[in-house]
């Protein structure tokens, strides 16, 4: 793979030296230290990147470039946050910086991705490969300190050459060559729009999902975007930010395809929308009962909000507002069939001025629409 649209933010020269080193396997398309850094132009990356040093943690510069990225994008998934240098750190100082780093931008991003890495160990590893380090210069640096599996620290004299591949290891950075790859692959997979918050819309065949998809996408506002879910994509909670499940007023045709969802991803929020309410009257109950019946059987799965719609009925009044069909087209249409509280027929003849606001009414959009305002 090529270049990707990818910019690395880094505090210091080590680090910006050690990241030049390692372009040809993280691919990204700039890296600049952060005082070089135009934060307005960090919305123009695909991916944004930032290795911070554990003792500058939440520093002004990365807390007002996080803010600008939302401001303009409104898309976290795309923002990674490396800390740099772990290897001179434990356990217990690693623990300490990660939650003080998710402290420092809680209101900012809710659940980052967050990596404890060494550049400057997989810049080593990197030049001794291509034969730019020898092994008498590692022995030589005082920063090189190879841990064994028996817990002997290992440097100068004491450095031999199986050990070198162990400073890969310590660097944790082969997850960040893997990671640019998948993940830029996945971006046009998924096709995101990464200046906006993205919700993948899914569903059981016939419940719908395509229509709705398409009316989301005319209907929400331009912070906001839609996506039909695509077979070939894995792993979506990586690369969307919500989770429209559409589902049938059959209901237990799509309870095992509800569980399935509902516990295969866990953490990301979703919203559960039952379409085609407009064919109630095929069900033997009335309307109210119907809901209930479909509310209590989702709600032993999951507790995530549910609304009733139906698509056509507002794809109908999208048409009528636009002049696309008449009224008088609505009036012969058999398809649409409007009905009063207690679910008897309304006349759409003699409720001709209402017609449009009915469909909107009965359409069930005005609650679900409220979720993206």
């Amino acid at each position: 793979m090529l270049q990707t649209n990818s910019i690395w933010i880094v505090e210091n020269e080590r680090q910006l030296k050690s990241i030049h080193l390692l372009k040809t396997k993280l691919l990204y398309k700039e890296a600049l230290l952060q005082e070089e850094c135009d934060i307005a132009t960090l919305p123009n990356y695909d991916m944004v990147f930032f290795l911070l040093t554990p003792t500058q943690i939440g520093n002004k510069f990365f807390i007002d470039a996080i803010k600008e990225i939302l401001h303009v994008r409104k898309n976290s998934k795309t923002i990674f946050l490396a800390i740099d240098d772990c290897y001179q750190l434990d356990n217990e100082e690693i623990v300490k910086v990660i939650l003080e780093l998710k402290a420092s931008i809680k209101e900012l991003i809710t659940n980052p991705n967050v990596f404890t890495v060494s550049s400057y160990y997989a810049a080593l590893h990197h030049q001794y490969e291509i034969k730019k380090v020898s092994l008498e210069e590692l022995r030589q640096n005082r920063d090189v300190i190879i841990s064994t599996d028996d817990g002997e620290l290992l440097t100068g004299r004491k450095l031999e050459e199986d050990h070198v591949k162990q400073l890969l290891k310590l660097s944790k950075m082969e997850k960040f060559y893997q990671l640019v790859q998948d993940f830029s692959k996945g971006l046009q997979l998924a096709g995101i729009d990464v200046t906006k918050k993205n919700w993948l819309v899914l569903g059981p065949e016939n419940t719908g999902k395509s229509l709705l998809t398409e009316l989301l996408k005319t209907s929400v506002g331009d912070s906001f975007h839609f996506q039909d879910m695509r077979d070939d994509l894995k792993d979506v909670g990586k690369y969307y930010d919500g989770l429209v499940i559409v589902l049938d007023l059959d209901i237990l045709k799509n309870l095992d395809y509800l569980e399935k969802i509902c516990s295969t991803y866990v953490g990301i929020e979703k919203i559960i929308v039952v379409n085609k309410i407009d064919n109630f009257m095929f069900f033997q109950k009335s309307q109210q009962m119907l809901k209930m019946d479909i509310k209590k059987k989702i709600s032993s799965f999951t507790s995530d909000p549910i609304y009733f719609v139906s698509s056509y009925y507002f794809h109908q009044y999208l048409q009528l507002k636009k002049e696309e069909i008449t009224v008088e087209d609505l009036i012969q249409n058999p398809n649409v069939v409007l009905v009063d509280a207690l679910n008897f027929p309304i006349s759409k003849e003699k409720n001709k001025t209402k017609l449009q606001e009915l469909l909107f009414n009965q359409s069930g959009f005005g609650n679900l629409l409220q979720n993206w305002e």
